[in-house]
């Protein structure tokens, strides 16, 4: 009797970590997400804020969430393109958060830049068909307005793409 008193409220108490269909990982107790558990792409993020952006929501947004620093992410923001090409200079960024009008740009210059960096566009109230094709001509978007846990996997899908075109490159030499 006890014994089975214990085991019970151990599983009662102890979150318990399944693997569902494919390789989703689902909490059965609580209502945490797994990206908010784990996160397998810290990044270093640089955030392009020019005018009339809506990327400075996003970036003040973010820059308050305490799972962006659980996660191991690094977040630097610039206001103006001269600062931008300053910044690639010194620094080893990942991705670069930029609206969606300046992505095509920033994706230009991001080629000279030591880094290599992803471009991150943001599309703001966007439609699912206007997203779609940000997606597939970048291949990650993010969607706003939206909760962090969205950003955040956003932040970690365009991870994926920077690890995979770097892969891709490394094994082509």
């Amino acid at each position: 009797m006890r014994r089975s008193l214990v085991t019970a409220l151990v599983v009662a108490l102890v979150p318990i970590a399944v693997f569902a269909c494919g390789d989703k990982l689902m909490l059965l107790i609580g209502s945490v997400r797994y990206r908010q558990v784990y996160n397998a792409h810290p990044a270093s993020i640089l955030a392009f804020t020019g005018r009339n952006s809506s990327v400075l929501g996003i970036v003040s947004e973010l820059e308050h969430q305490p799972a962006l620093k659980r996660g191991g992410h690094k977040f630097y923001s610039v206001d103006d393109l001269a600062r931008l090409d300053e910044a690639l200079k010194a620094g080893k960024y990942d991705l670069v958060l930029a609206d969606v009008t300046d992505a095509d740009g920033l994706e230009r210059r991001l080629q000279s830049a030591p880094s290599k960096a992803v471009v991150l566009p943001v599309v703001y109230n966007s439609t699912k068909a206007e997203a779609k094709a940000v997606e597939k001509k970048f291949h990650c978007v993010l969607k706003a307005p939206g909760s962090p846990s969205n950003y955040l996997a956003a932040i970690d899908d365009a991870m994926v793409v920077k690890l995979k075109g770097s892969s891709v490159k490394t094994a082509g030499r």
